[in-house]
C-alpha cells in the first residue's frame, strides 16, 4: 500500500501544523496567566516576550523528542505499518481533543493527552497483533509499562503538590509583604532578587541542560553544584535589582516578565514534543522504510531507538508556527481568561455555577477555619487579617488587574521552582497542572475566594480538574478507536477519520464563535467613573442591544410554532442564552456602580434599576415563549388551527414592531413606540380569547391549548415590560418613574 504511506506522511505533516495551533492555544495559559492577570505591561509586550521565549525553547527541545519514539511503546516489536497506524491515530485524536478543550476555554495537559493517546493506540494495535498471530507476545510486552506508569503517576501527583506549595508560599509572602501598596523597599528588593535567581536556576536546569547547543560539561557542572549555582545567581541578581530600583524600574515587573519568558521557553522546550514529536517520528520511520526496500508489514522499527538527528530546522519552524498562533488564536485568550477569572482578587461575573461537591468543600473549609479561629488568639488573628486587607474590592474590568505583582511573582517563581526540582530529580510532571494548581493555591491563600465567591471558584477548579481526568480517558479511547478503524480499513478508514476531523474543527470553530458572543462584553458599556446622566445613557444604549435580541428570540419562537421550522430551534436558543447572560452582566455592573457610589440608590440609580427590572421581565417572558414553542413542536402536538395560525402571524408582526419602536425610543431616535404598543397588546389578547374559545369547545387537548395560552400570557408580559421601558425612556423623572411603577 505505497499510496497509503505517502498519504499518511502528508497527513502527519498537516496534522502537525494543526496540533501546534490547538496545542499552543491551550498551553499558552501556563505562561501568560500571571503577566496578563497582573497587567504588568500591555498584552502586546507580553506576547512579544512570550514569543521570544517560545522560539528559544523550541531550539532547545531536541532532547525531548525520544518520548514519542520509544517512551510509551517498544518500537522494535511493531512493524512500519503498525507504527504509522499508531502515529496517525495519535495525531487525529490529539487535534480533536485539544480543540474541544480550547472551544470551552478549559486548560488541559498536552502531555497527558499525548501519553494516553500513544498508550491507547499502541495497546489497540498490540491487541490486534496478538489476536491475529497466536505466536505473538502478550499485549504488555509491546508497552513500555514502567516508564508509562512513572509519567502518569508523576503527572497526577503534581496536582496536590503544586496546590499545597503555592498556597503555603503565597500565605507567607502576604504575611511578609501585605498587599502591594504596603510592602517595604528592602523586602521588595530581596524578594525580587530571590525570585529572579530561582527563575534563572529553573532555566539552567529545565531548559538549557537538555539543549543541544549547550556544552555537556557546563550542563553537568550546573547539575552537580546546584547550591553554588543558586548562590551565584542570587548575588548577581541582587546587584542588578538594586540598579533597576535606583533607575526607577519596578523590580517585581521584571520578575513577572522574566518568569513569563522562562515558562514560555520551558513550554516550548518540553511540550513541543507533544505536537511534532509523533509526526517527526513518522517521517523518520517512512525514510527508514524507503531505504530498506522491505515489506512494510515485515520491517520492524528498531530504528526508532536511535537518537533524533538534524531536527533543528523542524524545531525552528514549529516555534514560528507556535508564535503566530499565540498572536492570532482567539481560543488561547479564552483559555487564559478562564484561569485569570478563577484567580482574580476582585468581584465580577462568575462563569461556573456551584455544584454539590463545591458546596461540600466550601462548608468543610469554613468548618476548619472556625476551628483555627478557636486555637489562635484574637490578637494574632487580627494582625494576620490586617496583612490581607486591601484598600478596596473593585469589580474587575478592562483596566483593573485581576491580582497584584506579589501574587503574579509567586505564581511564576513557585511554578518554575517546582518544575526545576522535579526535573533535577528526573520526576515527570505536567507544566499545565503545576502552573494551574499553583495559581489556584495562591488564590486561595490570598483570600481571593471570599464567602460570596468560594463556591463558584471551587466549582470552576473542580470542573478543570475533572476535565483533566476526562482528558486521560478520552485520549486513550479516541486514539484506540481511530487506530482500530485505520488498521482494519487502511486508506478508506483513514480518509473517513480525516473527514470527521475536518467536520469537528469546523463545528468547534462555530461553537466557539457562538460562545464568544455570549461571553463578550463589547456591547455592554461600562458604568465605571461616569456621571448619573452618562450612566443612564449607557444603560439605554445597552438596552437597545437587548431589545434586538428580544425581537430575534420572538421571531425564532413564533417561526417554530407557525411553520415547525427546525432551523429556528438553535437560533432561538442561542439568542436566548445571549439575552440571559447580558442581563446578568448588566445587573452585576449596575450593582457595582451603586456600590462604588457612582450612582445613588433611590435617586439617580432609580431609573436604571427600573429599566433593568423591565429588561429582566422581557428576558423571562421571551424565554417562556421560546420554551413553549419548542415544546409544542418537539413533543409532536397537533398543529394549531388555521385561526390560531393567523393570530400568531399577526402577533409576530405586532410584537416585533413594538420591540423595534421601543428600541428606537430608548436610543432617542424617534417617538414611534406608543402607536405600536396597543396593537401588540390587542394581538396577544386576541390570541388568548381564541384559544380559550377553542379549549371551551373541546377542539384542543389541555396540553396543546396550555402551550398556546402560555405564549399569549407571556406575550402580554412582553408588552407590559415594553410599556414600562417606553414610559421611562420618554420621561425618566422621579414622578414618571413612580407613575410607571404604579
Amino acid at each position: 500500500m505505497p499510496d497509503f504511506y505517502l498519504v499518511a506522511v502528508l497527513l502527519l505533516f498537516v496534522l502537525a501544523l494543526l496540533d501546534l495551533s490547538v496545542g499552543v492555544s491551550n498551553d499558552a495559559v501556563n505562561f501568560l496567566n500571571s503577566a496578563i492577570g497582573s497587567r504588568v505591561t500591555s498584552r502586546r509586550n507580553i506576547l512579544i516576550i512570550a514569543g521570544i521565549g517560545i522560539l528559544c525553547g523550541a531550539l532547545a527541545s531536541s532532547g525531548m523528542m525520544e518520548v514519542a519514539r520509544k517512551g510509551i511503546f517498544n518500537p522494535e516489536l511493531f512493524s512500519f505499518h503498525d507504527v504509522m497506524v499508531i502515529f496517525l491515530a495519535v495525531m487525529i485524536a490529539d487535534v480533536v481533543l485539544l480543540d474541544l478543550f480550547n472551544t470551552f476555554g478549559l486548560p488541559t495537559s498536552t502531555t497527558v493527552s499525548i501519553v494516553f493517546e500513544l498508550l491507547g493506540a499502541s495497546v489497540m494495535v498490540a491487541v490486534l497483533l496478538v489476536i491475529g498471530d497466536s505466536g505473538a507476545n502478550s499485549v504488555l510486552a509491546f508497552i513500555n509499562g514502567r516508564q508509562a506508569l512513572a509519567i502518569i503517576a508523576g503527572i497526577f501527583l503534581s496536582i496536590g503538590v503544586a496546590f499545597s506549595v503555592g498556597a503555603a508560599v503565597q500565605f507567607l509572602s502576604r504575611l511578609l509583604f501585605g498587599f502591594e501598596q504596603r510592602h517595604g523597599r528592602g523586602s521588595r528588593l530581596v524578594w525580587a532578587a530571590l525570585a529572579l535567581a530561582v527563575i534563572s536556576f529553573f532555566l539552567f536546569i529545565k531548559v538549557l541542560g537538555g539543549a543541544a547547543f549547550v556544552p555537556a560539561a557546563a550542563a553537568e557542572a550546573a547539575a552537580a553544584h546546584p547550591i553554588a549555582l543558586g548562590a551565584a545567581l542570587f548575588g548577581l541578581w541582587s546587584f542588578i535589582v538594586v540598579i533597576l530600583d535606583r533607575t526607577g524600574v519596578e523590580p517585581l515587573r521584571v520578575v513577572v516578565l522574566a518568569g513569563t519568558f522562562a515558562l514560555a521557553m520551558a513550554f516550548a522546550s518540553n511540550d513541543l514534543v507533544n505536537f511534532i514529536g509523533v509526526p517527526l517520528a513518522g517521517i523518520s520511520a517512512y525514510g527508514t522504510w524507503l531505504d530498506s526496500g522491505i515489506d512494510p508489514a515485515a520491517l520492524k522499527m528498531e530504528a526508532l531507538r536511535a537518537p533524533v538527528q538534524g531536527a533543528t530546522r523542524w524545531l525552528l519552524a514549529a516555534g514560528i508556527v507556535m508564535v503566530v498562533t499565540l498572536w492570532l488564536s482567539a481560543k488561547a485568550q479564552s483559555v487564559t481568561d478562564t484561569e485569570v477569572n478563577l484567580g482574580r482578587q476582585g468581584e465580577g461575573m462568575e462563569r461556573f455555577q456551584p455544584g454539590p461537591a463545591a458546596r461540600i468543600l466550601v462548608r468543610a473549609f469554613l468548618a476548619i477555619a472556625q476551628l483555627v479561629q478557636r486555637v489562635f488568639p484574637a490578637a494574632v488573628q487580627q494582625q494576620v487579617s490586617q496583612r490581607f486587607q486591601t484598600s478596596t474590592q473593585k469589580m474587575v474590568g478592562e483596566d483593573t488587574p485581576a491580582f497584584d505583582l506579589i501574587r503574579a511573582s509567586v505564581n511564576l517563581t513557585v511554578a518554575a521552582s517546582l518544575i526545576a526540582v522535579a526535573t533535577s530529580l528526573k520526576l515527570p510532571l505536567s507544566t499545565t497542572y503545576v502552573s494551574f494548581m499553583v495559581a489556584m493555591g495562591t488564590s486561595l491563600a490570598d483570600r481571593a475566594w471570599g464567602r460570596d465567591s468560594a463556591a463558584y471558584r471551587v466549582s470552576g477548579v473542580l470542573s478543570v480538574i475533572g476535565g483533566w481526568f476526562f482528558t486521560a480517558a478520552a485520549a486513550f479511547g479516541a486514539a484506540a478507536l481511530v487506530a482500530l478503524v485505520i488498521h482494519q480499513f487502511a486508506l478508506p478508514g483513514l480518509l473517513v477519520m480525516v473527514s470527521l476531523v475536518a467536520l469537528a474543527l469546523v463545528h468547534s470553530s462555530r461553537l466557539h464563535r457562538q460562545r464568544s458572543e455570549l461571553t463578550a462584553v463589547r456591547d455592554m458599556p461600562s458604568l465605571s467613573g461616569v456621571t448619573a446622566d452618562d450612566a443612564l445613557a449607557r444603560v439605554r444604549e445597552r438596552l437597545a442591544v437587548q431589545l434586538n435580541r428580544v425581537g430575534a428570540v420572538l421571531l425564532c419562537a413564533l417561526d417554530v410554532l407557525q411553520d415547525g421550522r427546525t432551523d429556528a430551534f438553535d437560533r432561538g436558543r442561542r439568542e436566548q442564552e445571549a439575552l440571559e447572560r447580558a442581563t446578568r452582566i448588566a445587573q452585576e455592573r449596575l450593582v457595582a456602580a451603586i456600590k462604588q457610589s457612582q450612582l445613588v440608590a433611590g435617586g439617580s440609580a432609580s431609573v436604571p434599576l427600573r429599566l433593568l427590572s423591565a429588561e429582566q421581565d422581557l428576558q423571562q417572558s421571551a424565554e417562556a415563549i421560546q420554551t413553549a414553542s419548542s415544546a409544542f413542536v418537539r413533543n409532536g402536538h397537533l398543529p394549531p388551527s388555521r385561526r390560531i395560525q393567523e393570530l400568531l402571524a399577526e402577533l409576530k408582526i405586532h410584537l416585533c414592531d413594538a420591540v423595534d419602536g421601543v428600541r428606537q425610543l430608548a436610543l432617542g431616535e424617534a417617538l414611534v413606540a406608543a402607536p405600536t404598543l396597543p396593537p401588540a397588546r390587542a394581538a396577544a389578547e386576541a390570541l388568548l380569547e381564541a384559544q380559550l374559545q377553542e379549549l371551551h369547545d373541546g377542539g384542543r387537548s389541555v396540553h396543546n391549548a396550555g402551550l398556546i395560552l402560555n405564549i399569549g400570557l407571556a406575550s402580554l408580559d412582553v408588552v407590559g415590560a415594553l410599556e414600562r421601558v417606553a414610559d421611562l425612556s420618554i420621561d425618566p423623572t422621579p414622578a414618571a418613574t413612580a407613575s410607571a411603577q404604579g
